[in-house]
């Protein structure tokens, strides 16, 4: 039966010690995270990863697609593996335990989906977004916790084992990542008292910024002048409209690089109160990377579009050429700002 996504902290902790107990010498556990992982999906696996290593289990780290250059160089991230059917299909399918990190909803596996469906493994979700999916043969969802990495580090805190120092640094990254870099509305004392015990366990802050913000390339960079330069202002300004096409990645040798952080210079606009970046995957493909200040609550309106993510960040993929998806999102932020005054 799937476990309440609204846990007190004493159920919370039983969820996590039931996850532990299954985590012997023999068990087989593969860990994934949602398509594009991001920060505290890559550092909530690195932790838990090396949590299960130091129970005697066995780990395989697999996901949809690889990280983004600004996370390469993270310690641990090197155990991460692409997902390839003929390699791991059967892992997946024959491991004991699988836990997707980060998100609850099984269609964001990506082309992982089919293989985690049809395993037999107990299914577990650790996430801290709302709305959890019923799909998870056991849910650890706490949605007041400032990010996944603060689950990983109470699961670490009720094994009994340290973390050292690599493991600090994963949880740190995947704290700044879903806080904004300590900005984002669930930036309370609890991320900051997460902060202090991470450092206090060797995450060294201006190390981890240089391994972080300071890595982009040369054709990222000139993309982020060109884009910007580009933006569009609806309602009075209020609203911030960022386009990112297929040629421009191509001209600028964009990979898999994140084009959402562009989103983030958008904001330092006065009069603005959403960002909404269009990035081109192809002819009929668009992702829309969404920010907001305040309690403009973006995720709504991202649900409402088959996306998620929290209040002041959130993210859709939508099946539409990019100037159509501009046109029915922009339209649907207009009337969200409007409603909030």
């Amino acid at each position: 039966m799937t476990e309440d996504a609204h846990l007190r902290r004493e159920d919370l902790d039983g969820a996590m010690r039931a996850l532990l107990e299954r985590a012997r010498p023999g068990a087989t556990f593969v860990l994934t995270s949602h398509v594009h992982p991001d920060g505290d999906g890559i550092g909530s696996e690195i932790a838990l990863a090396e949590l299960l290593d130091r129970c005697g289990a066995r780990v395989a780290v697999v996901n949809a697609d690889p990280p983004p250059p600004s996370l390469e160089t993270l310690e641990g991230v090197a155990r991460l593996e692409v997902y390839d059917p003929a390699a791991h299909d059967r892992t997946i399918r024959d491991a004991t335990v699988i836990v997707m990190l980060d998100n609850s909803d099984p269609a964001r596996l990506g082309v992982m989906e089919p293989a985690v469906r049809a395993s037999t493994a107990h299914r577990v979700c650790i996430d801290h977004h709302p709305h959890p999916s019923p799909f998870w043969d056991r849910l650890i969802v706490d949605q007041s916790a400032c990010c996944t990495g603060a689950l990983i580090h109470r699961l670490w805190q009720l094994s009994g084992h340290e973390p050292d120092r690599m493991v600090a640094s994963a949880l740190y990254a995947a704290l700044v990542s879903d806080t904004g870099r300590f900005r984002f509305a669930n930036t309370g004392p609890d991320a900051f008292r997460l902060a202090a015990e991470l450092v206090g366990a060797g995450a060294s802050p201006a190390e981890l910024y240089t391994r972080l913000e300071e890595q982009a390339s040369e054709g990222f960079v000139r993309l982020l002048g060109e884009t910007l330069a580009a933006l569009e202002l609806r309602g009075d300004g209020a609203i911030v409209v960022l386009r990112v096409t297929a040629e421009a990645l191509a001209r600028h040798a964009i990979g898999n690089e994140d084009t959402a952080e562009i989103i983030n210079a958008a904001l330092m606009l006065g009069t603005s109160r959403v960002a909404a970046l269009f990035r081109e995957l192809s002819a009929s493909r668009t992702k829309v990377s969404l920010r907001s200040k305040g309690d403009v609550p973006v995720n709504e309106l991202a649900r409402s579009f088959g996306g998620g993510g929290h209040r002041n960040a959130a993210g859709i993929v939508l099946d539409e050429p990019l100037e159509q998806a501009v046109e029915r999102v922009c339209g649907a932020l207009e009337r969200l700002v409007q409603e909030r005054g």
